[in-house]
């Protein structure tokens, strides 16, 4: 069978980092204080407490973000190599991750409105619904799998996970507009779903 290659893994295995620390760098910028009216500890108190919210948008996009890279890290261990389906997968994800500071912005600005939240949150579903298309297509591509690194359980269990990611961007999806901000709470089905597996006599993938 004629390679498929596009290009060696490392490459985009580079590539993805890269993208990553600024996307996760960049998420940051919003967290800034206005000029005090006076410099005192109260005038200073109240400014860090209006920033609490942007700090909790952050923090909430920071991990999600990671969890995308390292379910890519994970993913890419189990590559051989590339076809040209999967890097398109790829790089589509990575183009989505760059907008992240974007729509993040949007969120920590316009949070309360639900346009900012609908447009949030349908990012992150793309985003899932790239990382549960990639394990799907590793699954059943047996040429692209690594005689070394590929481990189908492990697949297996990563694609489940895959799709409770993207249950939980469709829950902030449906919620957007009647609970905007709030509706990101959603995410956090992914920690339960973690935790409810890591429970004695949880039933393992």
């Amino acid at each position: 069978m004629p390679s498929t290659l596009l290009m060696p893994k490392s490459r985009l295995e580079a590539l993805s980092d890269g993208v990553y620390a600024v996307a996760l760098t960049l998420l940051a910028l919003d967290l800034k204080l206005v000029a005090l009216p006076e410099a005192s500890n109260a005038s200073l108190g109240a400014e860090l407490e209006n920033l609490l919210p942007k700090a909790l948008i952050w923090l909430l996009a920071f991990w999600v973000t990671a969890l995308f890279w390292l379910a890519q890290s994970r993913a890419l261990r189990q590559y051989d190599e590339l076809d040209k389906p999967a890097m398109t997968i790829e790089l589509t994800q990575l183009a989505l991750i760059t907008l992240l500071p974007f729509t993040c912005s949007l969120m920590a600005e316009h949070g309360d409105l639900g346009t900012a939240a609908l447009v949030y949150s349908l990012h992150l579903t793309l985003l899932a619904l790239l990382s549960w298309l990639r394990i799907a297509r590793l699954l059943r591509t047996p040429a692209l799998r690594s005689a070394d690194g590929f481990d189908e359980p492990a697949a297996r269990w990563q694609l489940q996970r895959a799709a409770v990611v993207v249950l939980c961007a469709l829950v902030t999806v449906a919620l957007a507009w009647w609970l905007p901000a709030w509706n990101m709470l959603a995410m956090l089905g992914i920690a339960l779903h973690r935790r409810a597996r890591a429970m004695p006599g949880a039933a393992r993938a």
